[in-house]
């Protein structure tokens, strides 16, 4: 089985796994496209567009996926060199010549891509993070960037969005063109994407997924947190986007595939420029963020904006690429996306075994409870498995084989819990299950458990 078959053969399963976290989790929304090259292989939304109003959340609602925009700013760059109008080496003094006499001035442009400037992250000020003023315009941009640097430059890796506004300004000194007006002309325009953009249209206000605040205690109700317009700070966090067309866009980022970059642009792009050590361990290129995931090596960006957090992956060897995007501060995007492709490569590595075709698999599938816990019986890529519906599925992963009709078999193993010992079924005289024991205690279908418990 292809990729590409697998998860769209695992969809629904992806998009019910999802749905338990965002409910268990009290996540009011979340978007998410998977693709396989170009080819969309999976897309759905859940949850409510606005808690306050009750909207339901769809595929065609527009968030505000903030340091995205970083990826997009390298790509332009990245053009920019490859049309000869701008050199990695090159200052930013040389394209601004406002940071004359500043320590900004002898940032290199290579330097600022990778947050290896040491410029300072957001600026003297930056409560508009909090949305108690406006983001900067491109006088005050200036005025942030021209204070003293905080380390050295090639240091340490220091995130900033002071450095991509920057790089924003070069390019538009470098293309004699607005960023809005470079974007659409070589990105968006160019792979038709016209549900991504470098800042929210006042006009398309109303297609955004509302944001909401984060809960600073478990009882805390969510606020509906207003969108802002970004200014000077477009190119380091002012995009917005669908999942089904940022999943578009990085599937041009992919090796092979053309529309944006040369894989030798790609590839610098993705070399592993800095380490990063908090919150977790993982690289960082020009302009995208590494990591690995089993045994795929990955690019792509989170996102940061007042009331939604978003994160993209991209396998450039694959092309199987994500975006999970949630409207709410706290919302756990990296997570899920991380989760969700562990869930494809499990679901993938079965399929390439042999397939048992002699039992009827969905026969024994189904999401299950007991006084402990949920857990689901699932047939991923053609084999069943086991596993709890939150967190990372391959710690409580184990596959099952059928004995016969109402006996399934566990792998063998070393662990804590009821290991090596069948899944017995009772079923009704129509075949659907009544409830399943293992390790002699029952569980039985989730929502026969809920109303047996009074939880409905």
């Amino acid at each position: 089985m292809s990729l590409l078959e697998t998860v769209r053969q695992i969809a629904p399963y992806l998009e019910s796994w999802l749905e338990y976290g965002r409910d268990f989790h009290r996540i009011p929304g979340v978007q998410v496209a998977v693709r396989v090259g170009d080819e969309l292989a999976a897309s759905f939304a859940l949850g409510q567009a606005n808690e306050d109003t009750g909207e339901a959340l769809t595929t065609g609602h527009l968030f505000r996926i903030a340091s995205h925009s970083k990826t997009f700013t390298a790509t332009a760059i990245f053009q920019l060199i490859e049309a000869g109008k701008l050199r990695l080496d090159d200052t930013a003094g040389h394209w601004l010549p406002e940071l004359a006499d500043s320590p900004a001035a002898d940032m290199t442009v290579r330097a600022l891509l990778g947050h290896q400037s040491g410029i300072n992250r957001d600026g003297a000020d930056s409560d508009y993070w909090q949305q108690l003023h406006a983001f900067p315009e491109r006088q005050t941009l200036i005025d942030f960037a021209r204070a003293d640097a905080v380390f050295p430059q090639n240091q340490h890796f220091k995130y900033s969005n002071i450095g991509y506004g920057l790089l924003g300004l070069i390019v538009e000194a470098a293309s004699s063109q607005s960023y809005d007006d470079y974007v659409q002309a070589h990105i968006t325009g160019p792979l038709e994407l016209t549900d991504l953009g470098a800042e929210l249209p006042p006009e398309r206000e109303a297609e955004l997924a509302t944001g909401h605040s984060a809960r600073l205690s478990g009882n805390d109700p969510r606020r509906t947190v207003p969108s802002s317009d970004t200014r000077a700070l477009a190119a380091a966090t002012g995009f917005y986007g669908t999942a089904e067309a940022l999943t578009a866009y990085w599937a041009r980022h992919a090796l092979g595939r053309e529309g944006l970059l040369s894989d030798a642009s790609k590839r610098l792009m993705g070399r592993r420029e800095s380490e990063i050590t908090k919150p977790t361990r993982r690289g960082y290129g020009l302009g995208l963020i590494l990591d690995e995931i089993g045994e795929r090596v990955l690019v792509g960006h989170s996102g940061g904006f007042p009331g939604h957090i978003t994160q993209s992956w991209l396998d450039p060897r694959t092309g199987l690429s994500i975006s999970v995007l949630t409207n709410t501060a706290g919302g756990p995007a990296t997570e899920w996306a991380g989760n969700l492709i562990r869930l494809i490569d499990l679901a993938h590595k079965n399929s390439q075994k042999e397939v048992d075709t002699a039992h009827e698999l969905d026969s024994f599938t189904g999401r299950f409870a007991n006084a402990w816990g949920v857990f689901d019986i699932v047939n991923l890529g053609g084999r069943l498995v086991s596993l709890v519906p939150l967190g990372d599925p391959s710690a409580t992963v184990t596959e099952l084989t059928v004995q016969d009709a109402n006996t399934l078999s566990p792998a063998p193993e070393g662990g804590f819990g009821s290991v090596g010992e069948a899944y017995s079924f009772q079923r009704a005289d129509d075949g659907d299950i009544q409830w399943v024991r293992q390790g002699g205690g029952r569980s039985w279908p989730l929502a026969a458990y809920r109303a047996g418990a009074g939880l409905e």
